[in-house]
Order: C-alpha cells, then sequence, then structure tokens
C-alpha cells in the first residue's frame, strides 16, 4: 500500500509560479544524482516513485517496465516543470558569473630574513 508524504515538511514554494514544490535526488534516468523539484502532494498520474530516507531525504526514480508501481513506501510524484505554470513559455534566467577571485597578497619579508628568489 502507497503511503503518502507528509503534509508541510519539506516543502518550499517554486519561485516562478509560487506553487508548493518538495525537492528530490533523482536514483534513475537522465536526471540521476540531481536535484529535482516534484509537486508537492501526490498524484495517482505520476511517473516517478518518491519516498523519504531514514534521515528525511527525499529521493525520487522513474517508473519503469522493470518497476512500473510504487512500492512499499513509495508514492506517485510529478515532476514540478511538467506542470510549473509560472514560465509563460520564457526562458529560465541565465546564471548569474561567479566574481573573479582576488589574488593572494605577497607580504615583504620581516626584518632580518631572506626574501625568496621569484617572489616580487
Amino acid at each position: 500500500m502507497p503511503t503518502s508524504p507528509h503534509p508541510t515538511r519539506g516543502v518550499t514554494t517554486c519561485s516562478r509560479c509560487g506553487a508548493p514544490i518538495r525537492w528530490a535526488t533523482s536514483m534513475s534516468g537522465a536526471n540521476k544524482g540531481r536535484r529535482v523539484p516534484l509537486n508537492a502532494l501526490p498524484s495517482p498520474a505520476g511517473g516517478l516513485a518518491a519516498h523519504t530516507t531514514g534521515l528525511g531525504g527525499l529521493v525520487v526514480r522513474e517508473l519503469d517496465a522493470d518497476r512500473p508501481e510504487p512500492e512499499l513506501l513509495e508514492w506517485k510524484a510529478v515532476a514540478h516543470w511538467d506542470s510549473c505554470t509560472g514560465g509563460n513559455g520564457q526562458q529560465a534566467p541565465p546564471p548569474r558569473a561567479r566574481p573573479a577571485r582576488r589574488r593572494p597578497t605577497v607580504q615583504p619579508p620581516l626584518f632580518g630574513q631572506q626574501q625568496r628568489r621569484g617572489a616580487r
């Protein structure tokens, strides 16, 4: 018998549409090892099976021919990017560039020490 997730634990909101979502780590498919946004509520039409780990994390796998139904403690879920309405056909904003690294400052040698060769 599939279970359902806690109604509020681990729920955040989508920054584009404001819908409640949960973040999970994908364990199969093209997104293996990546974080995937899921709709917060289970869906019988979902193509993913999600379950909570013992440490409180959320793990998701794709339902496939080998394992077509959710197992013991899993529930059916839908990836949020399949149902997000906040994009309105727009692309995601480009990632911000990282600021340039500061070069470490070079201190002059202390009194009585030799200056190293190659140091400026």
